[in-house]
């Protein structure tokens, strides 16, 4: 007897070929058999008619690395239809821990974080991979390496560049984690300290990365101005290293840089056909999402964000960063880009009233100045505020969205709280729902058929991360399966209600157990965390 049997449904494999009518049975977590009609029983019938049985999503670009620790249900990646999440971007990881590290984790959980005893926990790669492995997860959950994470513990905030022995021991750190069946490693050269990386010492690390075959993820220097040199530093360092080049949340910010993607979408394929393998992830909105003090000059960061916080109260400091500011920052200048006008607050720790106004709102509101307005929030709420940045377009966003080398990553942590629909605020829209939504758009553009869509979220994200055994529907495969409405599948929520629900996704299995049943996540947890190169 089978535990699971879905009926008549589409199979969309996951290879983006053409879907065909069959049964899927599921025993023991896996998919024990596909075939035009099964007959066997089973203990549920799943009767998938007119829906589409794929294989569970993969969020190629997942923050969840530090909120999961919490014991989380990944309740907002389930209701999107993710059942595999590749955490550890933007160049941070939990592992290796460094002071700081578990800040924001501990602002979404409102203090209740044991900070402290998962300092020990992520000390190293090792340590933490064995805590993982006995945790019970919400989703399944695949590693990279956080260059950020890994200079922090090396070398602390400094933007020196490593002596050779310093760079000795991050190649080793890097190691250990391949070892441990990390996927890659991930930078984040607008974030302190990975900022700080020059292209040589990436090459280095990355030369490591390419000797486990994995592959080298970058939050690139800059989305706006620099976007061609920063996607041509991404490009170089995985062609020197000899590793597979991935870009996060790939965009255009600022008015003046609309079109660009036409360059960069060039780029990658141009690297492809000489046999570098360049992709890239997207979240098909036109804000993007960062704390505030993202905004800050990173010349001023070198001791460290809370040191930043503390020299706010200094009158000449300010307007010493007020300055900067004006005269402009090379790569990210999110004040610029969007406006103050264009910076939605999501989310303060001590001013929570805040949720729904933009820094120009704020400014009006007390009569201030807006860079005074900035610093004073940042002041009041320990650097901890989380905001949009209005900073895109919608030509090159839905131009990157086409590509066939772009797949989905929400960019987003788990969800602690299981909220309503209409709660104010709180979070990006893209937290939720941005696999609905990207499947959405690219059905109402008429993008590409609906076998090649489900591909770029499967099975070519699978490949991505070198994760055998997920992203296609195959017999023998763990049983990660979504079932939904291709007609249907979508969005509802905004950024004031970003935790409206989802449409057409119908039920989730996790290692064939129903993780979603009806589109609501159930609360079971049958996720493992997935090692690179081994199913």
């Amino acid at each position: 007897m089978y535990d699971i049997l879905i009926k008549n449904g589409l199979v969309a494999d996951g290879t983006g070929e053409k879907a065909f009518r069959a049964d899927v049975a599921v025993k023991d977590g896996k998919i024990a058999k596909i075939a035009p009609a099964i007959d066997e029983e089973a203990t549920r019938v799943l009767d998938a008619e007119g829906l589409v049985v794929s294989p569970g999503f993969v969020d190629n670009h997942s923050h969840g690395d530090t909120t999961f620790l919490a014991g989380t249900s990944a309740y907002n990646y389930l209701e999107q239809g993710i059942t595999c999440e590749i955490a550890g971007q933007c160049g941070s990881s939990p592992a290796p821990s460094y002071p700081g590290v578990f800040a924001d984790t501990e602002m979404l959980t409102g203090g209740s974080f044991p900070s402290e005893e998962m300092m020990k926990v992520c000390d190293n790669v090792t340590s933490f991979c064995r805590h993982v492995d006995q945790m019970e997860l919400g989703t399944n959950m695949a590693f990279l390496l956080g260059h950020g994470s890994v200079r922090a513990r090396v070398m602390g905030h400094t933007d020196a560049e490593p002596t050779a022995e310093q760079l000795e021991q991050m190649k080793a750190i890097v190691a250990e984690a391949m070892k441990n069946g990390f996927v890659g490693m991930s930078t984040g050269l607008i974030y302190p300290p990975s900022i700080y990386g020059k292209t040589p010492e990436l090459i280095e690390l990355a030369k490591v990365v390419a000797q486990y075959g994995g592959v080298y993820t970058s939050h690139i220097r800059g989305e706006g101005d620099t976007l061609i040199e920063a996607v041509t530093e991404a490009i170089e360092i995985g062609e020197k290293a000899g590793c597979p080049v991935h870009i996060s949340h790939h965009k255009v910010a600022g008015k003046q840089n609309q079109g660009k993607s036409v360059q960069t979408l060039k780029m990658i394929d141009e690297a492809n056909a000489r046999g570098v393998r360049v992709t890239g992830d997207q979240y098909p909105y036109l804000a993007g999402c960062t704390g505030l003090i993202s905004a800050m000059p990173p010349q001023y960061m070198t001791e460290g964000p809370d040191a930043f916080v503390k020299k706010l109260a200094q009158r000449a400091f300010r307007d010493e960063v007020t300055a900067v500011l004006k005269a402009g920052l090379p790569g990210e200048n999110f004040l610029r880009d969007c406006g103050f006008e264009g910076c939605l607050i999501l989310g303060a720790l001590n001013t929570p009233e805040y949720i729904g106004k933009t820094l120009a709102d704020v400014a009006a509101e007390w009569g201030k100045d807006p860079h005074e307005t900035t610093y004073d929030l940042l002041e009041k709420n320990d650097g901890r505020v989380n905001m949009a940045f209005f900073q895109q377009n919608e030509e090159d966003m839905l131009r990157i969205l086409a590509h066939p080398r772009i797949t989905a990553g929400s960019d987003w942590w788990h969800e602690v709280e299981k909220f309503g629909p209409d709660k104010l605020g709180g979070a990006h829209p893209r937290g939720m729902s941005t696999l609905p939504r990207h499947l959405r758009l690219v059905r109402e553009h008429n993008m590409m058929p609906m076998e090649k869509a489900v591909y770029r979220v499967t099975g070519m994200a699978a490949e991505i991360c070198g994760v055998p055994g997920i992203g296609f529907l195959r017999e023998g495969y763990d049983a990660n399966i979504c079932v939904f409405d291709w007609n249907t599948i979508g969005d509802t929520n905004d950024y004031l209600h970003p935790f409206a629900p989802n449409t057409g996704i119908r039920w989730v299995l996790v290692n064939g157990k129903l993780a979603v049943e009806d589109g609501t996540a159930t609360g079971v947890k049958a996720g493992k965390r997935l090692i690179h190169g081994k199913k």
